[in-house]
């Protein structure tokens, strides 16, 4: 029997492109969506829109949401919620607690400086200075960041260009603080 070469070539290449994707959705590939985030020792029972959510005390829940408008009812500390947010990401967080949440920057790439633009903006949290570009967010609805609660900064960032990259994390105040200590102290 004769050897296709043609055939073993086509056999080949989908090998390959099976290979690549199967790397991008278990290593490269960023699932967004957005997160409701239940940070007290309450539950929280929530409606959006129609579907109703049940969010355990210290928990969160990954939900999908279409970008537009949304009502949220719930009832938090004896005060009912009706309101309404929008929403213009592909990710975000939903605040029912109204707690403190920090974003912070992480800047990847080569540039100069990168020390000074780090140590030229700070933020004080429980008496305490923190460096780097670091806001707080304690709105009902955040989606001003790149990485949620339920993800974590890539060990490495590999991209082609020389262009400055900043990835930008949602964290919850102790978990910040945390992950502040490993990393910068």
């Amino acid at each position: 029997m004769k050897k296709n070469s043609s055939l073993i070539g086509f056999l080949l290449i989908l090998a390959i492109l099976g290979v690549i994707v199967l790397i991008y959705n278990f290593v490269l590939s960023k699932p967004d969506g957005y997160v409701i985030d239940n940070p007290s020792d309450n539950t929280i029972n929530m409606r959006i829109d129609e579907r109703d959510f049940t969010i355990a005390p210290q928990q969160f829940v990954r939900i999908d949401l279409p970008k537009g408008e949304h009502t949220l009812k719930f009832q938090y500390n004896g005060k009912k919620v009706d309101t309404v947010i929008e929403i213009r990401r592909s990710a975000g967080l939903i605040n029912p607690t109204l707690s403190d949440y920090y974003v912070f920057t992480r800047p990847y790439g080569v540039r100069e400086n990168k020390d000074s633009i780090f140590k030229s903006r700070n933020i004080a949290i429980d008496n305490k200075a923190y460096l780097g570009n670091i806001f707080k967010a304690d709105k009902m609805y955040e989606e001003d960041f790149y990485y949620n609660l339920d993800q974590k900064y890539p060990k490495v960032f590999i991209k082609n260009s020389e262009k400055k990259t900043d990835l930008s994390k949602i964290f919850r105040k102790e978990d910040f603080k945390q992950f502040y200590f490993e990393n910068y102290e």
